[in-house]
């Protein structure tokens, strides 16, 4: 797959701003100690730009980017025990301002009601747009999400759960030229990821 000439460096949290053609991105949650699938993901999906962790296990997921020598932003989730990265963070990236976080601090509930599931999105979507965020990164809820709701982009790149019924799962973002381009696969053995869903948002 195609990738950007130069890496950028890692920054302090909310000040990564790197000036790249096309930028790619990892981005995972919930792998509660499974090192090996997102190191898959490295392998199979780069080169890479930046590696992105939402929460419980999210010390893997720094650990796996400086095995790769990646830059690496986290935020911590309900099960991240003594971490000191911060529960929400703002990055503005290629012109879009991501915001992160875990999702624990939400309604959002995987076993709720297709309705109120639906509700839940949509209180997280305008929650993350009076931040002005165009794009909210969450966890928590060991489910993929990839929609629009309210002018934000929701994207849950679901789990790598070693015990989940289902395969990992992550997300892939691509930014080129002031564009996005938003995609969640499942894994289907080993160097093999099936896309699940793809969004190419326009900028609100």
């Amino acid at each position: 797959m195609p990738g950007c000439g130069h890496r950028p460096e890692a920054g302090p949290p909310g000040k990564f701003h790197p000036s790249l053609m096309t930028m790619r991105i990892a981005v995972f949650s919930d792998t509660h100690g499974n090192k090996n699938d997102m190191r898959d993901v490295v392998r199979t999906f780069g080169p890479l730009d930046l590696v992105l962790h939402l929460g419980d296990g999210v010390r893997d997921g720094g650990l796996v980017a400086r095995e790769a020598d990646l830059p690496f932003q986290g935020v911590q989730g309900n099960e991240d025990y003594g971490s000191d990265l911060p529960g929400k963070l703002v990055l503005d990236l290629d012109g879009w301002r991501f915001l992160l976080a875990h999702g624990h601090h939400t309604n959002i509930n995987p076993y709720h009601p297709a309705a109120v599931w639906q509700q839940d999105l949509q209180e997280m979507a305008d929650w993350a747009k009076g931040q002005a965020a165009d794009v909210l990164l969450f966890g928590h809820a060991h489910k993929p999400v990839l929609q629009k709701e309210n002018g934000v982009v929701l994207c849950n790149p679901g789990d790598q759960y070693i015990g989940a019924t289902t395969g990992a799962s992550f997300a892939l973002v691509v930014l080129e030229d002031a564009t996005a381009h938003f995609r969640i696969f499942r894994k289907n053995g080993p160097g093999a990821w099936d896309l699940l869903a793809e969004l190419r948002p326009a900028r609100a």
